[in-house]
Order: structure tokens, then sequence, then C-alpha cells
């Protein structure tokens, strides 16, 4: 989890202390770490993500992962409706992580449970 994290605090510690935050409380709720399966992408791995999976990735050089302000999540909080998942939208916009509006179940966008951006100063 500490590499994972690393990485998302690779350009945006803001980011990553609020999520070290959030994982204690997840913690205390859940007994382990939230499980993450991707955070930081340089702009080499997004252009090779969006060659792979054109009509999931970001164009490259857009992507929240690439400003090291989302990541994506497993274990639980990757399906809607899992315990985890609504625990995290009921406590994650306190530390400032959330599910954007796009990419919830009925979102503007794919759909994408797993998928946990930080938004500053919103409800944090």
């Amino acid at each position: 989890w500490r590499a994972r994290l690393a990485c998302a605090a690779f350009r945006r510690a803001d980011a990553a202390v609020a999520l070290a935050k959030l994982n204690v409380a997840y913690r205390q709720r859940f007994g382990k770490s939230i499980c993450i399966t991707d955070s930081y992408r340089n702009l080499a791995q997004q252009r090779s993500l969006k060659s792979a999976k054109p009509g999931l990735a970001a164009a490259p050089g857009t992507s929240n992962h690439g400003w090291g302000l989302a990541v994506d999540l497993c274990d639980g909080p990757e399906k809607y409706g899992t315990v985890q998942y609504q625990w995290l939208r009921a406590n994650g916009p306190a530390y400032g992580w959330d599910n954007p509006d796009w990419a919830r179940s009925g979102g503007s966008g794919p759909h994408e449970a797993w998928h946990w951006e930080y938004f500053p100063g919103v409800d944090g």
C-alpha cells in the first residue's frame, strides 16, 4: 500500500496525505487498508493505456492520474453497492476523495466505481 501511496504522492503530496488519513478510517472500519490498483501515470503510461483501452482511458495529458489526483481501487470499492463503496461515498469527501459524478452509475462517462479523485478543499 505504501508503494502505491508513494506513486499517488508523486505529483501531489496533499492528495497522498488525505488518502493516508482516509485509509486510517477505512482500516478502522474494515480491518484492512484500501486496495489500490493504479495511481499516478506518467505521460508515456497514459499514451500506452489510451492505445490499449481507447474507450476507457482519458486523452493523454488530461487524466487526473497524470496529475497525481486519482486512484483506482479494488477489493470491494470497485463495485457499486458494496459496503466498502457505500462507506467511501459517505466518508471519502470529508477527506477530499470522491468517486466523481461522471464515473458513478448513471453518470455521463464510463461507469467506473473504482475511480476516485482528490478534490482539495471541497468537503475536507
